[in-house]
């Protein structure tokens, strides 16, 4: 696949399917990854892979958790937002008007948004990015280049995915089932494999013209 045609056809699938994805696949989708450019190098990810037993494993201890009330505590702050900026929240705004009309009506697109979340997607597998807690906030930006190459890489191979903060809510309980270092801060989560054939994946959001953002001078 072309670098153009991946970046074009990558977006955010929310149901995947149960089926593996093999581990020599993640390998050279990492691996591929890794050609992403860091501060000086540094290089500073981690990529923990949550499959199998260790995936439902963290699937329950997040369902007890969201059953008793508790949203999270996740290692990077959360904005409330009402606090971004005018054009990031009228961004948000018509993302979730597209999402409504995109299904039948609010209430089927409530609960398949909110079905997809709670099961964290129905993912077979989630690579975690973890960087070191003694690092600069460059560090957070490597690690979204990082992110991005994995996806690409992903897009190529024939799978989809979707980054997601639901993933990181509690990484007291990543900590604990990955067996992830304290010294290490949970970035995101990226949910990987095959998707199923469902309204929710037909779903693709707009992007703003491109003379909105870009500025000659």
């Amino acid at each position: 696949m072309e670098l153009q045609e991946a970046i074009n056809h990558r977006h955010s699938v929310r149901k995947f399917q149960d089926k593996p994805v093999k581990r020599e696949v993640i390998t050279k989708i990492v691996q591929l990854a890794q050609r992403a450019p860091s501060w000086v190098n540094s290089q500073p990810w981690q990529v923990y892979c949550a499959m199998d037993n260790s995936l439902q494993k963290i699937k329950d201890a997040y369902h007890k958790q969201d059953t008793v009330g508790n949203h999270g505590q996740p290692d990077l702050p959360v904005m409330n937002r009402e606090k971004w900026a005018a054009q990031t929240q009228a961004n948000m705004k018509e993302w979730r008007h597209e999402i409504v009309h995109h299904f039948a009506n609010f209430d089927e697109a409530h609960e398949e948004m909110t079905n997809a979340s709670a099961s964290l997607y129905h993912s077979p597998v989630i690579l975690y990015i973890t960087i070191p807690k003694a690092s600069p906030d460059w560090s957070i930006f490597d690690a979204g280049l990082f992110a991005e190459n994995l996806m690409l890489a992903a897009t190529d191979c024939g799978l989809s995915t979707i980054p997601t903060y639901n993933s990181v809510r509690f990484p007291t309980i990543l900590h604990q089932i990955l067996k992830v270092p304290e010294n290490e801060r949970f970035i995101v989560g990226i949910s990987l494999g095959y998707p199923t054939e469902t309204t929710i994946n037909t779903y693709r959001s707009k992007r703003r013209p491109v003379n909105e953002i870009l500025h000659f001078n």
